[in-house]
């Protein structure tokens, strides 16, 4: 490749965003609830920040404010542990964010069901995909924040949730939360399979192949949603399904649904701003 191919111009539409927009953009992992135990005293707060360290041996690292009163709890415990909630849990996510445990008992307060773990004394929290308990193995400042970096003693999860992999084919409501920035949560919603270039293909054809069929799939989903679309819209309209939705606006008398079928789609999820 020639060296001023690396130099065009930007791709159009493309826009400037802060350097602090860099953070968001590493945002969208799975976020969990970490808590921690020392004498007596339990915090459980949601982080987001967190990654995989190294393989051999297995470490991870979450980054913690040092004003946190988790902070404290946890350099003095030397050990914490990760739940990985689902949707269920997204308000009381973004609530145990905006809480300090410094003052009050956060999981009195949320009256949220925990159960003993197996190598550390923080409790796990219950209604997740996946839990892990951690031994501290070094705690770095890095800027405002402090990074823990811990040692898995033990991994627990829900099957369905996750195998080998997370696993988007799951029930939603048994997939683990994303956190996506300020109140926004997402969960995985499709599974994708990436392809090598088989041995003898020139790669750059190959990839462009690939790419010409991942376009095309998406084009066939879509045009199969709107024929979905359309049948509902055609049962409403011959009264052989209702819309809720209609239903509700119009403030008509409840239904008795034991012999209907119900047309609605989840309500808009709304929180509060949280920071690891």
């Amino acid at each position: 490749m020639a060296i001023d191919e690396l130099f065009r111009d930007e791709p159009p539409g493309t826009e400037s965003r802060p350097p602090a927009a860099a953070l968001r953009l590493l945002t969208g992992g799975a976020v969990s609830l970490l808590s921690a135990r020392y004498r007596g005293r339990v915090n459980v707060m949601p982080v987001a920040w967190q990654a995989p360290l190294s393989a051999e041996p297995p470490l991870i690292g979450v980054a913690i404010h040092e004003s946190r009163f988790t902070m404290e709890l946890v350099s003095h415990a030397e050990e914490f542990a990760l739940s990985f909630p689902t949707r269920a849990l997204i308000h009381h996510v973004q609530y145990l964010g905006a809480l300090s445990g410094e003052q009050i008992d956060k999981l009195e307060v949320t009256r949220l069901e925990s159960f003993s773990p197996r190598h550390v004394t923080a409790p796990l929290i219950a209604g997740c995909a996946a839990w892990v308990e951690c031994e501290v193995v070094q705690v770095l400042p890095v800027g405002d924040h402090q990074l823990v970096l811990g040692h898995p003693l033990a991994v627990l999860v829900d099957p369905v949730a996750f195998d080998e992999r997370w696993r988007p084919e799951a029930p939603e409501e048994r997939r683990p939360l994303h956190y996506l920035g300020d109140a926004r949560y997402g969960v995985l919603g499709r599974l994708l399979e990436a392809r090598l270039p088989a041995a003898g293909e020139s790669p750059d054809r190959a990839l462009s192949e690939r790419i010409a069929e991942e376009l095309e799939l998406d084009r066939e989903t879509r045009e199969r949603r709107e024929q979905e679309r359309e049948r509902l819209r055609e049962e409403v309209a011959e009264g052989q399904a209702i819309d809720l939705g209609a239903w509700e606006a119009e403030e008509l008398p409840p239904l008795d649904l034991k012999l209907g079928v119900v047309i609605d789609s989840p309500p808009g999820d709304d929180a509060r701003d949280q920071r690891p």
